[in-house]
């Protein structure tokens, strides 16, 4: 017996008691199984939609996707998803089925389902109904397709990425057939919409497995982003001579924190121009192509902005032991790019040779300078001085760029040390600049 929330008990026992089958099935299944919180907890059951809405006629149903047999039940203002059984016909785009039937049968159900990990259904009478060995397979750690891989990835080519997500996010293997399909079909996956194939992307980064994953199918992942292809093979600007450019990116991704800004920010930092650039140029363009790939993606433009900064950021040049630099760069970019660029240098030296780990004390030296800087309320923006454009006027300087001009210099003072967050110095640290000039 599984301990399920009072809502999903309910849904269950009242289709139970009005005479249908009803099951939990899918990721919440799988998740419970493994001993780890179910946050999506799907109903499958023996009833057709309309039978669906009389059982629950006295809640607020939504006929959410009704066309395909689901409805969403609000009990206790929470929402709970409810699917007929249903068979599906052949699938001519490579998303979706041609046609959906309902059907009395959960094996109907179960059968077209994508990973044997998710094609399991738990009702409160019969327990787990496991029709294809997924309690096995999650037991050993295994990805592999309900049936044929073959068939499965061709109804819906999104599959491909899902199998390599999964197998990400749990820390599975791949079964050996899954895996050759996924690599004989990859081409598949340029059918699907960016938004899908970024979604599915995302969750395949932020994985425990991601470092595998990204090795093993480097072939699809080059489909998606033809930008990292140009790393294979390529030898990195120190010759180590031990990893070409793409591994070295994989391995950079694997000591990022499972932020999905940051690993962004690994998966592209070192995308470079093609047609022999020089390194300066290289260093240019790194966020522009980072930007070009996001945008292609269907990437939000908030999410963009941020991993381009931290790109754009990652090549200065910081010392740690120049508690005043370190300072003035968190005022230039901002406090949390500046402590994402750190990550991002870190994890970038973390995946070199360790001869050049030495660089490591010199980046978490300014990291401490970032963070104690920020706990104790330094001034690294304009706006957090003790001083404002109003105070500079009434120096008798003129409305106008020369304001903006002063208050920069006596934000460069405070970050300085050389006078200290108060309006009275500020002022007559200014005044004096100002008769200087």
């Amino acid at each position: 017996m599984f301990d399920l929330p009072d809502e999903i008990n309910y849904v269950l026992d009242k289709l139970y008691e009005s005479g249908f089958e009803a099951y939990l099935v899918g990721g919440a299944v799988r998740d419970m199984l493994m001993q780890k919180p179910a946050h999506d907890y799907d109903v499958t059951t023996s009833a057709n939609p309309d039978e669906t809405k009389r059982v629950f006629s006295s809640h607020r149903v939504v006929e959410t996707g009704i066309k395909h047999g689901t409805v969403t039940v609000i009990v206790n203002g929470t929402p709970v998803e409810i699917t007929s059984f249903r068979r599906e016909s052949a699938y001519s785009d490579g998303r979706h089925p041609d046609a959906v039937s309902f059907s009395k049968d959960v094996e109907d159900d179960l059968c077209r389902r994508d990973l044997t990990v998710n094609a399991i259904a738990y009702s409160k009478q019969k327990g787990c109904v496991d029709l294809f060995g997924g309690i096995s397979d999650i037991e050993n750690r295994i990805i592999r397709c309900v049936g044929s891989p073959e068939e499965r990835f061709a109804e819906d080519h999104l599959r491909l990425l899902r199998a390599m997500r999964f197998s990400s996010v749990l820390g599975f293997a791949v079964e050996e057939k899954t895996k050759e399909a996924v690599h004989e079909n990859r081409k598949f996956i340029l059918t699907v919409s960016f938004e899908r194939v970024f979604s599915e992307l995302c969750k395949l980064l932020c994985g425990i497995n991601a470092k595998e994953v990204l090795h093993e199918y480097s072939d699809v992942i080059f489909l998606l982003i033809p930008e990292l292809a140009v790393q294979k093979g390529c030898e990195r600007e120190y010759g180590d001579g031990k990893y070409d450019l793409y591994e070295h990116t994989v391995n950079c991704i694997s000591y990022t924190e499972p932020l999905l800004h940051l690993r962004l920010a690994a998966l592209l930092h070192d995308t470079v121009k093609p047609s022999g650039a020089t390194e300066t140029d290289t260093l240019r363009i790194r966020d522009t192509v980072a930007a070009n790939v996001l945008s292609r993606l269907r990437c939000s433009a908030a999410l963009a902005d941020t991993v381009c900064r931290i790109i754009k950021y990652c090549d200065e040049q910081i010392n740690g032991d120049d508690k005043v630099s370190v300072k003035r760069f968190a005022s230039k970019v901002g406090i949390k790019t500046a402590k994402d660029v750190i990550k991002l240098k870190r994890a970038d030296i973390l995946a070199q040779d360790p001869r050049y780990y030495s660089r490591l004390s010199d980046l978490n030296a300014a990291y401490d300078v970032i963070c104690e800087a920020e706990e104790n309320g330094v001034a690294l923006n304009v706006r957090d001085l003790a001083v404002n454009g109003r105070d500079i006027i009434s120096l008798g300087v003129k409305s106008g760029p020369a304001v903006g001009e002063l208050l920069r210099y006596a934000l460069d003072g405070v970050i300085s040390d050389n006078v200290g967050n108060e309006r009275e110095p500020l002022l007559e640290y200014v005044r004096a600049h100002i008769k200087v000039k």
